[in-house]
């Protein structure tokens, strides 16, 4: 850590046992910034809320609190995909049906079957924040009575005197969810999103004991103006597990401690450092501004890239680490991966993300291959996998598995070699592959005992946005029973 980070951080703890021992004083909290501490000196934090709370403080937020000498109790009271109505149904016919995931020490736990009355009783709780369930979260006709019910209910319970009450603003879906709640708002992100801002206004007008907001939905839209895109979610509506998810807890921590995590060196493992830098300045804007939008189009990489690789741009995928640098892993672990280098180590700004899901994941390919891709052998050896037919443990059968390319250089041409490969194969495991861009571009490939044979698509050219969708599927001369295909590795070529 350098000496100006080493400085800020030393402010940071100073100013706020400042504030702690001036609120011991005057006893007198009136934003989240400012409320008082127990005598422990732990920031008691409870989320009131379902999967969307789960994204936004069970996994992050302690740590970056841990960075400012700031030490969190954080519970989260989950059932998940319920919102007010189904919340307060569940305290008034004592259902107990409330998950307490909590957060303390580091250390995560979680007691299902619990009433709401003993998670908010179990801690004298300094911030409790409602959300609505994620489709009706801009549908202000959902609110009532219920989140006055629930208000009334947590502040009759609450055993710390100085407790605030907020509001998280959750996000809106992304463009191409098919989560079904999405037609509340006519499938667009923009009317979810603005509605949203706006059945929060109403709800803080209508509550003036809620007197802070968790302005997450706004990050992610602020995040969604940058290089990341619309790569913020995993499933169309959940937060991506590392970049969505370290965004929303970064709104958390400044809006609870009021200290910007814009430099903080702490992000999960897998989310290099632009990425993360990226993901703090959206969270800090949105904190700032919790009901507009800020447009980050220069913060990472320019929003439209305009880098030319120096070099072959090389993709291993499945779960063996290649230990040659040359050599981008793309692991099904994480859903986009945003440190993307050519063949000579500089950024590309190129952003991969499983949009489709494979099966699993093999060693199983080729050790030794007689191809231009010159692989090393663990690449070789290394597949994604899925089947389009029968059953098997796991995930079910998928008719094609989907990966994305995006923030290409939408401005240049690309050559793409794949390869595939599974050994040992008596049978046909002809695979597909389908490339859509500016265009479409197909090929196929017979991965049974391959080791020299690949797939190469000329002059490939993505689209205005710089996307290209690689579809892998069974081709037509497939004849294994579940219709197997494979992914080993891919080379993208700029033209000249």
């Amino acid at each position: 850590m350098n000496e100006a980070r080493t400085l800020s951080l030393r402010r940071h703890r100073a100013s706020w046992m400042l504030v702690f021992l001036l609120l011991c004083v005057t006893a007198q909290a009136q934003t989240p910034s400012d409320s008082l501490l127990q005598n422990d000196g732990v920031v008691r934090i409870l989320a009131i809320g379902n999967s969307f709370s789960q994204d936004a403080v069970e996994q992050y937020l302690y740590e970056l609190g841990r960075e400012a000498g700031i030490e969190m109790i954080i519970g989260n009271a989950y059932r998940g995909g319920q919102g007010f109505h189904s919340h307060w149904v569940d305290v008034t016919e004592a259902n107990n049906t409330f998950e307490y995931r909590k957060v303390q020490d580091g250390r995560r736990s979680n007691k299902p079957r619990t009433a709401l009355a003993d998670i908010i009783k179990d801690e004298p709780w300094q911030y409790i924040t409602f959300q609505q369930v994620s489709q009706e979260s801009g549908l202000t006709g959902t609110f009532e009575p219920y989140l006055s019910h629930l208000i009334q209910y947590a502040r009759g319970l609450q055993t710390n005197p100085n407790a605030s009450y907020g509001f998280h603003q959750t996000w809106a879906y992304s463009r191409e969810s098919t989560h079904g709640g999405f037609a509340n708002y006519g499938n667009r992100q923009e009317v979810m999103y603005d509605s949203i801002c706006r059945a929060v206004r109403y709800a803080m007008q209508m509550h003036p004991e809620l007197t802070f907001v968790v302005p997450s939905g706004t990050a992610i839209q602020n995040a969604r103006t940058t290089y990341l895109g619309d790569t913020m979610d995993r499933d169309g509506y959940h937060l991506d597990l590392k970049m969505g998810r370290y965004t929303a807890a970064c709104v958390w921590f400044e809006t609870i401690t009021g200290i910007s995590p814009v430099g903080f060196s702490y992000c999960p493992d897998g989310l290099d450092f632009v990425a993360a830098h990226t993901c703090q300045v959206a969270a800090h804007e949105a904190v700032m501004r919790p009901f507009s939008p800020t447009v980050l189009d220069g913060e990472g990489f320019s929003a439209v890239n305009d880098i030319v690789p120096t070099g072959l741009v090389k993709f291993n995928f499945g779960t063996a680490h290649c230990t040659d640098p040359a050599w981008n892993d793309i692991t099904p672990d994480r859903r986009t991966h945003t440190h993307i280098v050519d063949c000579n180590g500089n950024a590309t700004g190129i952003l991969v993300t499983f949009a489709g899901d494979f099966a699993g994941s093999n060693l199983n390919g080729a050790t030794a291959t007689k191809t231009k891709m010159q692989m090393p052998a663990i690449v070789s050896q290394s597949a994604l996998w899925g089947y389009a037919a029968g059953k098997m443990e796991g995930a079910g059968a998928r008719q094609s598995a989907t990966v994305l390319f995006s923030h290409l250089n939408p401005n240049l041409e690309y050559d793409i070699s794949i390869f595939s490969s599974r050994q040992q194969s008596s049978d046909s495991r002809q695979t597909s592959f389908l490339v859509q861009g500016d265009g479409v571009w197909a090929e196929t490939l017979q991965a049974a005992d391959n080791t020299d044979e690949t797939v190469v698509l000329k002059k490939v050219r993505p689209t205005a946005d710089g996307r290209l969708t690689l579809s892998v599927m069974p081709g037509l001369q497939n004849n294994t029973a579940n219709r197997f295909y494979y992914l080993n590795a891919v080379t993208i070529r700029t033209r000249k």
